[in-house]
């Protein structure tokens, strides 16, 4: 069955890629974090706004691969793409603001995906769970981000809000490609990743100062690793299932 589950996944439509390519277009335009380069009072948005347009955003992108997973069942085959792309961008942000803190999170994101390959919580594996778990961390550190950015008046000004707002929404359709043969799963990942993003946000608004940047790379570059080893492993499943022999 998971042979089978693997050849279903493996090919891309046209459509489909241009659906995954649409999403991974934004991605690259898009930062990880709420805080970097944001500022500015006089063209400021107010937090409640601010989170409720992320949400918003990551919810569509959820939304998107529940839809298309069910018309195009076969552009999923273009997702390590799209998980190999974010991984990569994360990762180059985390090291560009402090190797010391890069360093160490890209070899605990791809321990936690080594670790975690035969031990899948979910049917839909140990790269669904693994990548679900480093987003959920990612969504939760971006609220807490978000809240202190706020806190210390730093109001984030429309251009950061949209970046944010893009951001989720490719990381969801990412997360939820992975579990979107399963409804269930996928509709549980994708609110799973709201509810870390809000819980953030609640965090971060209590705390007194800002996050330190060691801190801040640490954790971009763990869920970049993983990200970038799951669309590996993903890449490397559906290149075997579509060489592998079909069955007599």
């Amino acid at each position: 069955m998971f042979h089978d589950r693997l050849r279903l996944r493996t090919s891309a439509t046209v459509d489909g890629c241009r659906l995954v390519t649409a999403v991974l277009g934004t991605a690259l335009l898009a930062t990880p974090t709420a805080a970097h380069g944001t500022g500015g009072r006089a063209v400021g948005l107010a937090l409640p706004a601010v989170v409720v347009a992320s949400v918003a955003a990551s919810l569509l992108g959820g939304g998107l691969v529940l839809a298309a997973a069910g018309r195009l069942p076969r552009w999923r085959g273009a997702v390590p793409i799209l998980l190999l792309a974010l991984g990569a961008l994360s990762v180059l942000l985390a090291a560009s603001e402090t190797p010391a803190g890069a360093v160490p999170g890209v070899v605990a994101g791809v321990g936690v995906v080594y670790l975690a390959r035969n031990h899948a919580l979910t049917d839909c594996g140990s790269c669904a769970d693994a990548a679900l778990g480093a987003v959920v961390l990612h969504r939760g550190f971006e609220g807490i981000v978000l809240a202190t950015v706020y806190a210390a008046d730093a109001a984030l000004g429309l251009l950061g809000a949209a970046v944010l707002a893009v951001h989720a929404a490719a990381e969801t359709a990412a997360v939820g490609s992975l579990y979107a043969t399963t409804r269930r799963y996928a509709v549980g990942a994708v609110v799973l990743l709201q509810v870390g993003f809000v819980l953030g946000v609640v965090a971060g608004w209590g705390a007194v100062d800002a996050v330190p940047v060691v801190a801040e790379a640490g954790v971009l570059a763990l869920v970049g690793s993983v990200l970038l080893a799951v669309g590996a492993r993903e890449a490397y499943a559906r290149h075997v299932a579509s060489t592998a022999p079909a069955p007599v």
